[in-house]
């Protein structure tokens, strides 16, 4: 059972000390922080990049998408355990049947909500509406021609339904202060020499956040990645845009300091396709061989099968139990294999192990050197205690 003091502590500094906490003695005293939930694995769009909906890719998945009764249970369950975020994914979030109930009750419930959608249908006032309950959308825009928007995306898609639905969202959002926008652009050796051109855009338009990164390859989709001659006209366009000063917060920086790295493609290793991954191709290792991971006590991943995913959505060790069929904070409170598997990720992962080899291309670093120093922090305060 919850225990019902967790829903009143409101402080996040003081939840984030009880995630740290947790870890320190090796059980969850308090819900993650963000729950990333992927209601539904279908999708409108075609994207060349996109490890499941690739036209290179040659077997898509088949669509699933949650029970909503189920996911409103779950949604519930997070509020009651102290989660302060919800990030409903798909597919395309809003190909999701009861997207806009999910969006009006995470906002009922007092929670967050992070939602990734890539705006691209007609004019709706009542979808923008239910739209503009996210305090933040994810907006894949990886084109900045109508002409090259089609290639990248697909044959059907629209930029300029999109940057108009965008304008109107923008426009709530300069009066109510939200949904805020991040747009991303994922460089591949096809678009790179349109990020230019992206940026300036995303600055006139006032867009919140901008997110530059490399797709996650495999190898059905090697044909995408760069040649060092093309890596290195992306480096100059990069240098290019760090000089500028933009009216949004961006990651240039750290895309950049993966390009002048030097080791990006050397030696690059293949994963193989297994039920909780594609064939993910890993350019190179951005946790320097080993890490302590303590993103699982402050992230969870509940998947379109409703299967509640541990210590990540990249990587996906441990499967915890299904929301189908046990409650998420049953699952999150009272399930041996998600502590032992959050607990042996905590004390340091060797990405040279074949367990935990996915963790080379990992997002979450700079995340896990910050909690990592704060969790040092709290075991030296401890030990004074004592």
């Amino acid at each position: 059972m919850t225990n019902p003091v967790i829903a009143k502590i409101t402080d996040p500094a003081v939840r984030d000390a009880l995630r740290l906490r947790g870890a320190m003695l090796g059980r969850p005293l308090i819900g993650p922080k963000s729950v990333n939930i992927h209601v539904i694995n279908s999708c409108s769009y075609r994207c060349q990049f996109c490890w499941y909906f690739s036209p290179f890719v040659k077997d898509h998945p088949k669509g699933k998408m949650l029970d909503y009764k189920v996911l409103e249970q779950t949604l519930e369950d997070c509020r009651e355990i102290g989660v302060d975020e919800i990030n409903l994914e798909g597919g395309e979030t809003t190909v999701y049947p009861y997207w806009a109930d999910a969006f009006r009750k995470v906002h009922d419930l007092g929670m967050r909500l992070i939602a990734y959608t890539h705006l691209d249908y007609p004019a709706d006032v009542k979808k923008i509406q239910a739209l503009s309950y996210a305090e933040l959308l994810m907006v894949n825009f990886s084109a900045i021609t109508e002409e090259s928007f089609k290639r990248v995306h697909g044959a059907h898609t629209s930029m300029k339904r999109v940057l108009k639905n965008m304008d109107r969202l923008l426009a709530i959002r300069d009066k109510y202060g939200k949904p805020k926008i991040r747009l991303s652009f994922v460089v591949y050796n096809y678009n790179y020499k349109e990020l230019a051109g992206f940026l300036d855009m995303a600055h006139e338009r006032n867009i919140d956040q901008v997110v530059v990164r490399f797709f996650e390859a495999t190898e059905e989709m090697k044909q995408l990645v760069f040649t060092k001659e093309e890596l290195a006209e992306l480096r100059t366009v990069v240098e290019a845009a760090l000089e500028k000063r933009f009216c949004f917060t961006h990651d240039l920086k750290k895309l950049y300091n993966l390009i002048v790295n030097g080791q990006m493609f050397e030696n690059p290793v293949t994963l193989e396709r297994t039920e909780m991954r594609n064939d993910r191709l890993l350019f190179y290792d951005s946790t320097g061989g080993e890490i302590n991971c303590y993103v699982g006590w402050f992230y969870s991943h509940i998947d379109e099968k409703g299967r509640v995913i541990a210590p990540c959505d990249n990587v996906g060790v441990c499967v915890a139990g299904n929301i189908n069929e046990r409650r998420f904070q049953d699952i999150w409170f009272d399930n041996e294999h998600l502590r032992s598997t959050l607990n042996e990720a905590s004390k340091g992962i060797h990405t040279c192990s074949s367990k935990w080899q996915e963790c080379r291309y990992c997002s979450y670093v700079p995340t896990n050197r910050y909690l990592h120093q704060e969790f040092l922090k709290l075991k030296g305060t401890q030990a004074d205690d004592s």
